[in-house]
């Protein structure tokens, strides 16, 4: 996350700071490092100032054409896919198109995953399941890959999640397809040329983006598995309807998650790294998955409050200690849209800040929130209740994004 072990505050068992020269705060992280947010408006891929919240639109889309994933940002350049099922690059600071590559062909598409840049290549899977590697300097296709059972390039009613570059692999999880003819599957491909190496059945669809750390996958499938990567064996499961992304510390792994034989609620879960036993649960309201994210010795995450809107959200953000899932802070008064993205002390997200002001739709935007209060920075209003997606955030000290980004 940027931050230095000699910078991490330290927090005592009543959750309170231990270095006073820290002051008040339960992370630690300086806002003025943080650059720009990069999220959408609509078709328009906007830049926004990460002090004062101002707006610039980077380019606009086609009509009806719009960021359909989690961008990715590469030496000053915003890749994306949209659901065109292409991959666009922009150059962030001229506000410039510079080219977008259709995976294989252009249509409209469902299913399309975040984009992954690593070592000068971009990864993304298209509708339809087909996979791209792309050079990011011209946008010209290295390899592609079908997850296809036979390889076909169309007619595939199955969809595969964002690609994770690991060693000299890539990895690829497809989902059961439409029609039930093929089970959830592992793709392990050669970085280098898209070659197939292993294909391993899932024993259910994945429920979010897997975690690769130190040849360990952390698999979130229905069950939270934790896998050798080299010899496939199951360290250990944890039992559930249905999990987040992982986030990885040097003993725990904390998730969200549906409870085991309940298919209405959720909890945040804190359990062991190397046994997957429970350490702690925290009831987080109705069963969406928030990715939570973990800094230092703090988790924030999302309470699900729900609506009866279908497919809509009504989350509530939160902090509790990762020691033992004491609430830090809860804003009742602010709604999230998307996972918060914390950056240098900050959290960044499509919400509502409901006491803002008397008027509720000047209440609705992209929001700045201090990290270690919870309280809002800042709100604008110009995104409005429009289509947005889940921001990055360039940053002297990196590029931030959700518990799931890379």
């Amino acid at each position: 996350m940027g931050c230095s072990k000699e910078d991490a505050v330290e927090l005592n068992e009543e959750g309170e700071v231990i270095n006073p020269e820290q002051g008040n705060k339960i992370v630690s992280g300086d806002p003025a490092l943080n650059t720009l947010i990069m999220t959408t408006w609509d078709e328009s891929i906007v830049k926004v100032d990460a002090q004062t919240g101002k707006e610039e639109i980077v380019y606009t889309l086609p009509d009806y054409t719009y960021a359909e994933s989690l961008p990715d940002y590469s030496n000053g350049v915003l890749y994306v896919a949209s659901d065109d099922n292409s991959v666009n690059a922009f150059n962030v600071a001229s506000n410039t198109f510079l080219w977008d590559t259709p995976m294989l062909e252009y249509h409209d598409s469902l299913g399309i995953s975040n984009t992954n840049c690593e070592g000068g290549i971009c990864y993304t899977a298209g509708g339809y399941g087909v996979v791209v590697a792309l050079l990011e300097g011209s946008g010209d296709i290295k390899w592609y890959y079908s997850t296809d059972e036979d390889g076909e390039l169309d007619d595939v009613l199955n969809e595969a999640t964002t690609p994770i570059v690991y060693q000299d692999k890539v990895y690829i999880f497809s989902e059961e397809d439409f029609l039930g003819y093929y089970p959830a599957y592992m793709h392990v491909l050669d970085k280098e040329t898209g070659t197939l190496l292993n294909k391993v059945e899932l024993p259910y669809d994945i429920s979010s983006v897997p975690l690769i750390e130190n040849d360990i996958l952390y698999l979130p499938a229905k069950n939270m598995y934790a896998i050798n990567l080299n010899t496939l064996d199951v360290l250990w499961s944890f039992e559930a309807e249905g999990v987040s992304s992982p986030q990885v510390t040097e003993d725990r792994v904390v998730f969200h998650g549906i409870p085991k034989d309940n298919t209405i609620y959720s909890a945040l879960y804190c359990v062991n790294k190397q046994t997957g036993s429970f350490i702690w649960g925290n009831d987080t309201g109705f069963d969406t998955l928030w990715t939570p994210t973990v800094v230092e010795n703090v988790v924030f995450g999302v309470y699900e409050k729900a609506t009866s809107f279908a497919f809509s959200t009504n989350g509530r953000p939160f902090a509790v200690k990762l020691s033992d899932g004491k609430q830090l802070w809860y804003m009742e008064d602010v709604v999230c849209d998307n996972a918060p993205v914390y950056a240098n002390g900050m959290l960044y997200f499509h919400g509502h800040d409901i006491n803002a002001t008397s008027d509720t739709d000047k209440n609705v935007g992209l929001i700045a929130m201090d990290a270690n209060t919870g309280k809002v920075v800042w709100l604008n209003n110009v995104f409005g209740y429009d289509y947005a997606n889940t921001p990055i955030v360039i940053a002297q000290n990196g590029v931030f994004g959700p518990g799931y980004y890379r």
